[in-house]
C-alpha cells in the first residue's frame, strides 16, 4: 500500500474481558498495564509520535464489542485523540461479504476452524467459498465473514494495494511454498492452517483511493423500513401550526427537587443550577457536585447512574454542559436526552436523573459506541446510546444526523424517518441481551415549525415501522439483524404510548427538527405479554385521558388532563392505572403556563402520591403522535 508499517509483540493478557473497558468514574483513570489492551495504547502513541496528523483509527468489527470498546477507549484517550472509524459496524454479513467479493478484494482462506471447514478450504478465494459459507451460515449459523473465528484469511490483492502478492493461479493455490498445519483434529471443526514460506509481488498499474471509490459504493441512507417511514410521512397532510398553539405565555417559574426511591431505582427531578454562578461551567460544575451530594444522601453513587434528561434554556450551552459533563462520567455513561425548554423554566440547566442500584441479580448492560459507521450516529456527547437494567432499557434521545459524517440533512421529513430509524437499530441491537422485550413508549419531541404540524407525520412514520410488507420483511438489506427489523417494537405500534411535545425552533442540538426518545422493556424469559389499557377517569374536577402499555411491574403511560365538570368515575381498570402511575420510576409533567402548571401539578401530585419524582417542564404544545394538537388540556403527564 506504500504506507509505513508498525508492528508491536502483544505481551499482556486479557485481563479485563467484560464488556465495558476503562474506569466507569473518571476521577480513577487508571488502567491494568498488564492487559493486552495497552500494548494497542503504547503502539499507537508511537504512530502518533511519528505521523501527528493522523485522525483516525479502523476497527474491523462487525459484531464484537470486545475489539470495537477497547480501540475506541485507546483511540480517544487525550495523548492520542483519534477518531474510531468502524463501518463495518453491524452490517448484515452476507451483503458485506459480497460487498467485499466485488470490491476488487483478492482474499484466500489460511485458517479454518469452524465446523463444516476443512483443509481442502485452505487457499482457496472467498469468492469461491462464498456460497459454503452461506450454506454453513444456514445449517449452523456460522459467521459468513468469519468473525466468530471460523476462519482466517490473507488479502493478497485490493484497489489500494500497489503491488499484489502473487502465490496462486486462478482460484487455487498452486505454490509448492506452502504447508498445511493440521493443529487440531476432529470430526466436525478441526483447526488447520497454511503455513506460507515465499511470495512474490506483482506491480499494478491502477490502484489507491480512485480505483477504491470506483469500485465501492456506500450503503443507502435509509433502509427499507426507514424509506416506508419517508413515504409515509411525504403522504401526510401539512397543516400549519401556529394557529393552533396553546398560549405560550411562560412566566419564570422555579419547581422544587423531587426524589423518589422505588426498589432498586432513584429518581431526582428539577435539579437546577443556580443562576447566581459567575459563569455557565461554574453553574454547570456546582450543579453536578450536587447531584453527586445527593446521590450519596440515598446510597448511590455515579455509576449507578442510568439515564439523564438536560434541559438547557439554549441549545447555545451544549458544548459547555458537554465539558463539564464529560467530568462527571467515563467509560459506559448514562444514556442521555438533550433539549432546550422554552424561557421560563428559571434555570440554565435542570437535569432529570435516574439511577439503579447495582445487584448480584441484575446485570448493568450498556451500548456506547463512538465509532463513526453507516449503523448509527457516534454519540456526540458523553453519553451512551443505551443502558439496561433490572428489566427496562433507556435509550438515549436521537436527531437525524447522517451516521457516516454526523451531518443533519436539511430535509426535515428525512430527518425524522433518519431519526426513528437509529432509534430501531438501537433497539435491535440491545434485543441481543434478552429475547424478550419490547419498546414501552416515549417522547418526539418537535422543534416548532410554524408552517408544518408534524403530528400526523410522526404518526404515519410510527406505523409505517410496523406495517411493513413482506417483501420488505424479507429484504436482506445493509443492516439485517438477528430479530426482523420489523419486530423492533415486539408490539403493535398503536399499542404503544407516544407523545409529541413542541419545543421552541432550534431547541434541539444541530438545530435539529425531531428527537425521539423511547424506553423499553426488557424482562425475564417468564413474563406474561404486555398490556394496553386506554379509558378516561375523572377525579377532582379533572378528567385523566391515558394510554398505559404494562408488563409486570414495569409500566409506561401517558395522561392528558383537561378540567371537567363531570363527576367522578373510577372503574376497575382505573385503579390499576393510579397504581402503575404510583409505582412509575420517573414522571414528567409537561405544562403551557405557570397557571396551567400549578393546576396541574396538584392533580399530578394526587394520582403519583407525594413521594414521587415529577419534573415540570414548560412546551408549546402536544399531541398524541397521529392526532391533531392538543388545546384543551392543562398538562401532560409522562412515565416510566
Amino acid at each position: 500500500m506504500g504506507v509505513p508499517l508498525y508492528r508491536a509483540c502483544i505481551r499482556g493478557q486479557p485481563n479485563n474481558q467484560g464488556p465495558i473497558y476503562g474506569q466507569r468514574d473518571p476521577t480513577s483513570s487508571t488502567y491494568d498495564a498488564h492487559d493486552e489492551t495497552e500494548d494497542l495504547y503504547h503502539l499507537l502513541r508511537e504512530v502518533k509520535a511519528h505521523h501527528p496528523d493522523i485522525e483516525g483509527v479502523s476497527v474491523g468489527a462487525i459484531l464484537s464489542n470486545y475489539q470495537r470498546v477497547r480501540v475506541e477507549n485507546v483511540a480517544l484517550r487525550p495523548d492520542i485523540q483519534m477518531q474510531p472509524l468502524a463501518y463495518l459496524w453491524q452490517r448484515n454479513q452476507t451483503s458485506l461479504l459480497h460487498e467485499m467479493n466485488a470490491s476488487g478484494l483478492d482474499a484466500i482462506v489460511i485458517k479454518v476452524a469452524g465446523i463444516g471447514l476443512g483443509e481442502r478450504d485452505l487457499g482457496k478465494t472467498l469468492r469461491v467459498l462464498t456460497p459454503k459459507l452461506e450454506h454453513l451460515h444456514q445449517l449452523y449459523g456460522a459467521h459468513v465473514c468469519g468473525e466468530g473465528g471460523e476462519y482466517e484469511t490473507l488479502s493478497l490483492d485490493s484497489p489500494l494495494f500497489q503491488q499484489r502478492i502473487s502465490m496462486y493461479v486462478g482460484s487455487y493455490l498452486l505454490s509448492d511454498d506452502t504447508e498445511v498445519v493440521v493443529h487440531h483434529d476432529a470430526a466436525f471443526a478441526s483447526v488447520s492452517y497454511l503455513r506460507i514460506r515465499q511470495t512474490s509481488l506483482i506491480d499494478k498499474e491502477h490502484y489507491g483511493p480512485e480505483s477504491v471509490r470506483a469500485q465501492l459504493s456506500a450503503p443507502p441512507l435509509l433502509d427499507p423500513l426507514g424509506n416506508a417511514s419517508l413515504r409515509a410521512m411525504e403522504r401526510a397532510p401539512v397543516a400549519p401550526l401556529q394557529d393552533r398553539m396553546i398560549d405560550h405565555a411562560l412566566a419564570p417559574w422555579h419547581p422544587s427537587l423531587s426524589v423518589a426511591v422505588r426498589g432498586p431505582w432513584l429518581s431526582i427531578a428539577n435539579l437546577c443550577a443556580s443562576t447566581s454562578s459567575a459563569s455557565f461551567e461554574d453553574g454547570a460544575r456546582d450543579l453536578f457536585a450536587r447531584l453527586d451530594a445527593t446521590l450519596r444522601a440515598h446510597g448511590y453513587e455515579r455509576t449507578d447512574v442510568t439515564h439523564i434528561n438536560v434541559y438547557l434554556a439554549s441549545q447555545v450551552h451544549f458544548a459547555a454542559i458537554n465539558t463539564v459533563y464529560r467530568t462527571f462520567f467515563g467509560a459506559a455513561p448514562p444514556s442521555r436526552a438533550c433539549i432546550a425548554l422554552p424561557v421560563g423554566h428559571g434555570a440554565h440547566v435542570m437535569l432529570d436523573v435516574v439511577a439503579c442500584r447495582p445487584s448480584a441479580q441484575s446485570e448493568r448492560r450498556s451500548l456506547h459506541v463512538q465509532s463513526r459507521s453507516y449503523w448509527a450516529p457516534a454519540n456526540i456527547g458523553p453519553y451512551s446510546q443505551a443502558v439496561g437494567d433490572h428489566g427496562r432499557i433507556y435509550m438515549a434521545g436521537q436527531i437525524g444526523m447522517e451516521p457516516c459524517t454526523l451531518d443533519v440533512p436539511s430535509s426535515p421529513s428525512l430527518q425524522l424517518a433518519l431519526a426513528l430509524q437509529h432509534q430501531r437499530r438501537i433497539a435491535l441491537a440491545v434485543r441481543e441481551w434478552g429475547t424478550q422485550g419490547h419498546i414501552e413508549g416515549g417522547i418526539c419531541w418537535l422543534a416548532m415549525q410554524p408552517d408544518r404540524s408534524w403530528s400526523e407525520a410522526v404518526g404515519r412514520a410510527w406505523h409505517a415501522e410496523s406495517e411493513a410488507d413482506e417483501s420488505l420483511r424479507a429484504y436482506a438489506h445493509p443492516h439485517a439483524q438477528s430479530f426482523d427489523d420489523d419486530a423492533w417494537l415486539a408490539t403493535n405500534a398503536s399499542t404503544i404510548p407516544l407523545l409529541c411535545v413542541y419545543l421552541g425552533r432550534d431547541a434541539l442540538p444541530k438545530r435539529a427538527v425531531a428527537e425521539w426518545q423511547l424506553t423499553a422493556s426488557m424482562p425475564g424469559e417468564e413474563a406474561d405479554a404486555p398490556q394496553a389499557f386506554r379509558g378516561t377517569l375523572v377525579q377532582g374536577g379533572m378528567a385523566f385521558t391515558y394510554r398505559v402499555l404494562a408488563q409486570g411491574p414495569h409500566s409506561c403511560g401517558i395522561v392528558l388532563l383537561t378540567p371537567s365538570e363531570a363527576p367522578d368515575s373510577l372503574n376497575e381498570q382505573a385503579h390499576r392505572v393510579l397504581a402503575w402511575a404510583a409505582r412509575s420510576v420517573h414522571a414528567k409533567l409537561l405544562y403551557p403556563t405557570t397557571q396551567g402548571a400549578e393546576a396541574a401539578q396538584a392533580h399530578v401530585a394526587s394520582l403519583l402520591g407525594a413521594d414521587a419524582a415529577l419534573s415540570c417542564l414548560p412546551v408549546f404544545g402536544w399531541s398524541w403522535a397521529g392526532e391533531d394538537l392538543d388545546s384543551t388540556s392543562v398538562g401532560a403527564l409522562v412515565w416510566t
